[in-house]
């Protein structure tokens, strides 16, 4: 827990640093990052458990050849890029998000989000030597898989059909799993390609898991919204083999808001949030597996990343 609090201290310095002498971006729109960075969740709210960026400080430390003084500067990249996308989901999502919206408009997301992403491109253009340009290269790829995914998902919603699992993860291997590739990849070289699949796996891993949570939060519009995530997928897979498409024609109710509570504790009594849970465990155990396999030498590596990843 130390190791990973003096992580978390040098990258939060870092970026405070960077946001107040870097960058060229305005007091009111630091503000609004800042504020953003101690919302649920994220890098300075106390008693966050996962950040993209810390993870990252994990996974440096398999890349041989990358040099210190990168680590956290691409850690913070990480954690601007991240910010952005969750705003952007948010604004697609239309997301009730209270807090937020009290406190900048829609407008001012949108701003903010680009700003975020520039400031990440910036920081991975200032730190990475010429000789590893194909970082940005594989980078930009991975940004634009993720973009793929996120137009997907937006149309990805239960309607006259229901999409199969299978789709599902197909979708969700573009969407989420991108985004830990690029993580897991940034810096690693040549030996980028054994992180595709470890970085798959922790990616379905998070996401089977954030969906299953997402179902039963008030703050999420995924249910409204029909979103076919993997517990309303399964779900309507039982209400089908064992109750005539109950689900489904509570769905299709021009009030079915009204009923979103009955509809979670069916949701809960079909066992689809556990099988998601159980799935996501059997994924992050994969990852870990193909960690082993790929770096033998990385003992005391793979020990902290297991943990910091077990924790979150």
């Amino acid at each position: 827990m130390a190791l990973t609090c003096i992580r978390r201290k040098e990258i939060q310095s870092f970026m405070l640093r960077h946001l107040d002498e870097r960058s060229l971006i305005q007091k009111e729109i630091r503000e609004r990052i800042l504020f953003l960075l101690h919302s649920p969740g994220k890098l300075f709210r106390e008693h966050t458990r996962f950040c993209w960026g810390e993870f990252y400080t994990y996974i440096a430390k398999f890349h041989n050849h990358i040099q210190t003084e990168m680590v956290i500067p691409y850690a913070v990249a990480i954690e601007f890029l991240i910010v952005a996308t969750d705003l952007f989901d948010d604004i697609a999502d239309e997301e009730k998000n209270n807090a937020l919206q009290e406190y900048m408009s829609t407008g001012e997301m949108i701003i903010i989000a680009n700003t975020l992403f520039v400031e990440a491109i910036n920081l991975i253009a200032l730190y990475t030597s010429r000789n590893l340009r194909e970082e940005i290269d594989r980078m930009i790829k991975e940004l634009k898989k993720a973009c793929n995914g996120q137009w997907r998902d937006l149309h990805f919603t239960i309607g006259t059909s229901v999409p199969t699992e299978e789709q599902y993860f197909q979708l969700i291997s573009q969407k989420s799993s991108s985004l830990t590739r690029l993580v897991c990849q940034l810096g690693a070289g040549s030996a980028a390609y054994k992180w595709h699949e470890i970085a798959t796996h922790i990616g379905i891993s998070g996401q089977l898991r954030n969906d299953a949570k997402d179902i039963l939060c008030d703050g999420k519009n995924d249910l409204i919204c029909k979103k076919a995530t993997l517990p309303l997928i399964k779900a309507l897979e039982y209400s089908f083999m064992h109750d005539n498409g109950w689900l489904l024609n509570k769905l299709d109710c021009s009030n079915f808001p009204l009923h979103i509570h009955a509809i979670r504790n069916y949701i809960q009594k079909t066992g689809a949030l556990d099988y998601c849970f159980i799935l996501s465990d059997l994924y992050m155990k994969r990852a870990i597996k193909q960690i082993e396999i790929c770096f033998p030498a990385k003992k005391e590596a793979i020990r902290e990343l297991k943990t910091y990843l077990e924790s979150s």
